[in-house]
Order: C-alpha cells, then sequence, then structure tokens
C-alpha cells in the first residue's frame, strides 16, 4: 500500500533534480537548446531537503579529519559498494532477498515509466 506514493514521490523528486539541473544548465549556457519537457516546475522545499538528506549522506561519509577529505569520501563509497556487491555475490543472501530484489527492480521500473510521463 506504500509503493504508489513511493513511486510517486521518487518519480517527483528526480523530475525536480532535472529541472534544477536544467535551469543550472541553461544559465550557465542560454545557446543551448530547449527541448520539450524542459525546465518544468521546481518544488524548492523539496529540493532543500533532498540536499540535506544528500549533505548528511555525505557528512557520514567522511572518515578522517578535514585533510585528505576528498580521499577519505572516495574510500568509504568504494568500501561501502564493495560490501555490498560481496553481500549480493552470496548465493544464499540473493535467494533469501530475491523477493525483495523483484519488488525493488519493480519500483524502479514504476518510477521511471513516471519520470517518462512527467517528463
Amino acid at each position: 500500500f506504500l509503493k504508489k506514493p513511493l513511486v510517486h514521490e521518487l518519480a517527483e523528486a528526480i523530475d525536480g533534480s532535472a529541472s534544477t539541473f536544467e535551469s543550472n544548465l541553461f544559465k550557465a549556457a542560454p545557446q543551448l537548446p530547449r527541448l520539450p519537457g524542459m525546465l518544468g516546475p521546481v518544488d524548492s522545499h523539496r529540493m532543500a531537503e533532498i540536499q540535506t538528506v544528500l549533505d548528511t549522506f555525505q557528512e557520514a561519509l567522511v572518515v578522517g579529519g578535514r585533510d585528505g577529505e576528498g580521499g577519505a569520501r572516495i574510500d568509504a563509497i568504494l568500501e561501502l559498494f564493495g560490501s555490498a556487491i560481496a553481500f549480493l555475490r552470496d548465493a544464499r543472501v540473493r535467494e533469501e532477498a530475491g523477493p525483495l530484489l523483484e519488488e525493488l527492480q519493480s519500483v524502479i521500473q514504476m518510477v521511471a515509466v513516471e519520470v517518462l510521463e512527467i517528463r
């Protein structure tokens, strides 16, 4: 029962992020051609919330102090992805997580369709 609201929220967040990116891109290079569906409305409040989540995630990845912060952050991201890949390579885990991964794939497909419908 939460799947449809989740899909809708994700699709709107992706569309808003794309519109924000397009707006910034056209400010930097106004000579670029505008295509249909570009520069849709941007929910500033939602974009601020997304920025807060991304900032929190980014701060969580800072391992050391401010010196060499970029390298530590990249190492942390690589370690996170390496752990996820190792986790998903385990046959037992894949078997047990199969229904969850199928649902995740379904949500991703539904979000992609809704984003295309919005654009």
